[in-house]
């Protein structure tokens, strides 16, 4: 048995603008690194043959960024979509590149998404579900007090999944899909290769209209799915906090009266100014915060730059954005990509 990975990063990821507009979100930093760098970290301490990473938005970038996979030490190529696929036909083109033989696991990962969970143990329990029940495929499966943002889980005997609901509309809380899968490549057998198809809409119920068996590996271990600027500097800050109050490029400035705390990361080039205050904020490579900034859970793309005095909260600047000094902005803002607010 070969385990094969694959990494869903095709996504343009608006909701995140502007800090998507020139940047992919798995390339996005996350106490540093790429979000989905961390996925890599996780695979490389798996026995993966290959990781095969399906890309659309400016897919050129994770070329850039990520290379052959040789400073992980894997091996990392990569499937581009000419037109968007879905979830389903994303899957169904890798499948086809990787060329799995019988008996060969997918294991299927979102680009936007990071979890602590034991995928080690995930991959035992499908390999005994698909000795014992016939198994294509194990979901990873979480409990949430809301399953409106995922994908609910009903799950019966020997922990096979009965009925599976897309983001219900209604709050309602129970077993949800949180986002890895363990895959048979035969679950793929007959989906599109040429038009959108959404994995979990229409592949996996009709799997489970057809009789297929599919479980639920369930575990209420830390994930975090990276789709808005909040999730982005709330996964970041618990990264950092793993490690410490901060963490500071080499490359960055920070002057010695300043504060860097709660989990704030700042990347190579950044500068913080004198008597700055930067708690829980994301501060990517080359922007600048003058003098007397306030900042607590903020997010300032590449190049941004904020005068002094100012107290921002939950703000997000594009790359090479310019906010002047004594320009008012309301909690929450969005400052679009080289907007100058003076």
């Amino acid at each position: 048995m070969t385990l094969h990975a694959v990494i869903l990063a095709g996504g343009r990821g608006t909701r995140l603008a502007p800090l998507t507009d020139r940047t992919p979100k798995p390339l996005l930093p996350v106490a540093g690194l790429p979000v989905v760098a961390h996925q890599l970290v996780m695979l490389a301490a798996l026995d993966v043959s290959r990781v095969l990473l399906t890309t659309s938005y400016r897919a050129q970038q994770f070329r850039d960024v990520l290379g052959t996979g040789g400073a992980w030490g894997l091996e990392l190529d990569y499937c581009r979509e000419d037109a968007p696929l879905g979830t389903g036909g994303a899957l169904a083109a890798a499948v086809d590149r990787l060329a799995p033989a019988n008996g060969d696991v997918l294991l299927v990962l979102n680009g936007d998404q990071l979890s602590a969970h034991d995928v080690a143990a995930q991959l035992n329990a499908f390999a005994a579900a698909r000795s014992r029940l016939g198994a294509v495929g194990t979901l990873h499966a979480k409990p949430v007090a809301d399953a409106r943002a995922y994908g609910l889980i009903e799950v019966g005997a020997a922990g096979r999944i009965t009925a599976f609901r897309e983001k219900p509309e209604e709050l309602v809380g129970g077993i949800v899909n949180a986002g890895t899968y363990l895959l048979d490549p035969s679950c793929l057998d007959g989906v599109s290769r040429r038009q959108p198809v959404s994995f979990e809409r229409e592949v996996i119920p009709a799997l489970l209209r057809a009789g297929g068996v599919l479980t639920a590996y369930v575990e209420d271990a830390y994930s975090m799915d990276i789709g808005t600027p909040a999730t982005l500097i709330a996964a970041s800050r618990d990264a950092v906090l793993r490690h410490g109050p901060a963490i500071i490029d080499p490359a960055a400035s920070v002057d010695p009266s300043a504060r860097v705390r709660d989990g704030s990361y700042v990347g190579p080039g950044a500068v913080i100014a004198a008597n700055c205050d930067v708690r829980g904020t994301i501060v990517m490579a080359g922007a600048r915060l003058d003098a007397g900034v306030v900042a607590d859970s903020c997010a300032f793309g590449p190049s941004a730059q904020v005068d002094g005095p100012a107290s921002l909260q939950d703000v997000v600047l594009g790359a090479h954005a310019y906010v002047g000094a004594g320009h008012p902005l309301r909690p929450g803002a969005r400052v679009p990509t080289a907007a100058i607010l003076r």
